[in-house]
């Protein structure tokens, strides 16, 4: 029997034009998507792209957290710059599907804190293998550089 820890996480959104506002089920938190004017927009709030850039450095900031406790290792800041290439093809009707769109990401981690270059190499080789965002961009094809190094 496979051990589950299951949470479901909801959302309810109203979309009004480009503008969307998404208020996160049994939480104070409403989020806003949008597009740049120059896009048809009216440039309220990030798209949802650049939403899902930033959920996956809180994802990655988030893991990191739990696999240094998981070492009782003491990290005091982790800098994460990523970058994600998307073919817009789908979105656009240039074609049928969207599938496969996520195409290269480009995730770099730099550690300060009580730890060794092996260590920050441990943690985020466990992060990157963990972090459920990546999972979903790893199982869809999409090509995943990723280093972590000492500050």
């Amino acid at each position: 029997m496979e051990n589950t820890h299951l949470e479901t996480f909801k959302a309810e959104a109203e979309g009004r034009g480009w503008s969307t506002e998404i208020s996160i089920t049994d939480t104070q938190w409403i989020l806003k998507t949008d597009e740049p004017i120059e896009e048809g927009g009216s440039n309220t709030g990030p798209n949802p792209m650049q939403f899902f850039i930033a959920s996956l450095a809180g994802c990655q900031n988030e893991q990191a957290q739990v696999v240094a406790g998981e070492l009782s290792l003491s990290m005091t800041q982790i800098d994460i710059k990523v970058e994600i290439d998307l073919d817009l093809s789908g979105f656009m009707g240039e074609s049928d599907t969207s599938n496969g769109s996520y195409k290269n990401v480009r995730l770099e981690a730099l550690v300060s804190g009580e730890v060794t270059d092996e260590q920050v190499k441990i943690i985020g080789q466990k992060v990157d293998s963990r972090c459920p965002i990546l999972g979903l961009l790893r199982t869809s094809g999409c090509e995943i550089k990723s280093s972590w190094s000492k500050k």
